[in-house]
C-alpha cells in the first residue's frame, strides 16, 4: 500500500523555465480520455452495442507567468456523426464549449460552462489545493514529472508535475503545484489528460481573452440547474446521456440519438 508524505506544496516565486532562453508563455495541448458509462432504456441491444464507451478529444492550454486559459482545441470539431449500421438512426456525441480563464496574479477564475445548448459564466476565486507529493517519477515529453495527489469530491485525483517548467497551472482546475502539470488521472482512471505536445512561444494578442459569453451563476447554481435537469431528463426518457452532473473531476459530453 502506498504511504503519501505529508509535504505541503507552496508555490516558489521566481521559479524558472526548462532553462535560458526559453518564454515563460506558450501553449500545451493535451488529449483527454473520458470512458462513458452508458444507460439507455427503450433501445435495442444491437445499437446500443454500437454506442461507444470512450470518447477522446483534445484541449489546449496556453499561460503565461500571470494568466493562463484552457479550452477545447480549436482544431477539432466539437459534434461526431456516426450513423448505426442498418438503423436509420444517428448518433452524435458533441463536446461542450467549456471554458476555464485562471488569473494567477489575482488568484481569480472565470469559467463558461455550456448544459444542453445553455451558456453559463462562473466567478470564483482561484482555488487552492493541498498536495501530497507520492515520490513517484516518470517522464511526459521529455521532461522529468513528478506526481501529486490530491482529493476532489472524496475521490484521488492524480497529476504529473515537471519543475523544468516553472509555471504553476495545468489542464483545468488541477494547477498550484511548483511546475507545469503534464498529465491528470481522475476517477480511477476513468477520465484522463495527458499532453501531447508543448509549444514555448509569445502568445498572440487576445490569446488569453476573458470568457463573457453566459448567465451569470454561482457554482452552487450552477450545479443544481444540472442536477434538476438530469432529474428531469430520466423521468422523460429522453434519448440522450450525460457523462457526469457537472462534478469537479468529471467531464460532461452529450449524446443524442436522432432517428
Amino acid at each position: 500500500m502506498l504511504a503519501l508524505g505529508f509535504l505541503l506544496v507552496t508555490i516558489r516565486a521566481g521559479a524558472q523555465g526548462p532553462g535560458n532562453g526559453f518564454l515563460l508563455s506558450g501553449e500545451v495541448v493535451y488529449q483527454e480520455m473520458v470512458k462513458m458509462d452508458i444507460q439507455l432504456e427503450g433501445i435495442d441491444p444491437q445499437i446500443a452495442e454500437q454506442i461507444p464507451r470512450e470518447r477522446k478529444s483534445e484541449k489546449v492550454l496556453r499561460f503565461t507567468e500571470e494568466e493562463a486559459m484552457f479550452e477545447n482545441h480549436e482544431t477539432e470539431d466539437p459534434a461526431d456523426s456516426m450513423p448505426m449500421e442498418g438503423s436509420g438512426i444517428m448518433i452524435r456525441v458533441q463536446q461542450p464549449d467549456n471554458k476555464l480563464y485562471m488569473d494567477l496574479k489575482n488568484k481569480k477564475a472565470i469559467e463558461q460552462k455550456e448544459f444542453m445548448s445553455r451558456v453559463f459564466l462562473i466567478e470564483s476565486e482561484l482555488e487552492t489545493r493541498t498536495w501530497k507529493i507520492s515520490g513517484h517519477q516518470r517522464k511526459i515529453l521529455d521532461h522529468a514529472c513528478q506526481e501529486a495527489i490530491t482529493l476532489v469530491d472524496g475521490k484521488e485525483v492524480h497529476a504529473w508535475f515537471t519543475p523544468e517548467i516553472g509555471v504553476p497551472v495545468g489542464p483545468g482546475k488541477y494547477s498550484g503545484l511548483p511546475g507545469l502539470v503534464l498529465a491528470v488521472e481522475m476517477n480511477g482512471g476513468d477520465r484522463k489528460l495527458e499532453a501531447t505536445g508543448i509549444e514555448f512561444k509569445p502568445l498572440e494578442k487576445g490569446a488569453l481573452k476573458k470568457p463573457t459569453k453566459g448567465k451569470k451563476v454561482t457554482r452552487d447554481e450552477y450545479l443544481a440547474i444540472v442536477e434538476e435537469k438530469m432529474k428531469e431528463m430520466e423521468a422523460g426518457g429522453e434519448g440522450s446521456w450525460h457523462g457526469s452532473g457537472g462534478g469537479e473531476n468529471t467531464s460532461t459530453v452529450v449524446i443524442r440519438i436522432q432517428q
